[in-house]
């Protein structure tokens, strides 16, 4: 979690640099790759674009895309921090893994003996006041259904003619 938050302050710090420039052109890595799309604006410029690849365990920030013909290219700075970090949690893991694999196994017992009284404890019970109703209420919906409703068939309206 601690290493997630610290990948992301990264990440926010890099981009903080590639919007006030602070970087130069000779540190930003191509990536190319091919369009297969049926319609498409080719351009020969650059614009600002955001998010982050990992390729090969090294992590890049999106600094700039362009669709020129039939390829995507992508410029991208290096986030050695981040790399870092990734490196850091890859390690935790496997350290971790390695830990849970190597731990003796503990033999666990054919048979387990439970005592109910350690789970249940005696509750005093309190007797209610017992409270008679002298009148009986009902509710009735008379106001919105009308008494004879099952015998009542209505017809249809009937279809007008209109002469024109």
């Amino acid at each position: 979690m601690l290493i997630a938050y610290m990948e992301k302050g990264s990440e926010v710090t890099l981009e903080k640099k590639v919007d006030k420039r602070e970087y130069s052109d000779e540190e930003l890595i191509s990536i190319k790759t091919k369009l297969n799309l049926p319609y498409y604006t080719s351009s020969r410029d650059f614009e600002r674009s955001y998010g982050s690849i990992n390729i090969n365990g090294v992590a890049y920030q999106y600094v700039k895309q362009r669709v020129y013909n039939d390829t995507l290219e992508l410029l991208c700075l290096p986030n050695a921090t981040k790399t870092k970090l990734q490196n850091v949690k890859n390690e935790i893991t496997k350290t971790s893994a390695d830990d849970q694999a190597s731990a003796p196994v503990k033999k666990s017992p054919s048979t387990l003996k439970i005592s109910l009284p350690d789970f249940f404890h005696p509750v005093q019970t309190f007797s209610s006041l017992s409270v008679s109703i002298d009148k009986a209420f009902t509710l009735s919906n008379e106001a919105f259904i009308p008494t004879d409703f099952t015998r009542r068939q209505e017809r249809p309206p009937q279809a007008m003619e209109i002469n024109s």
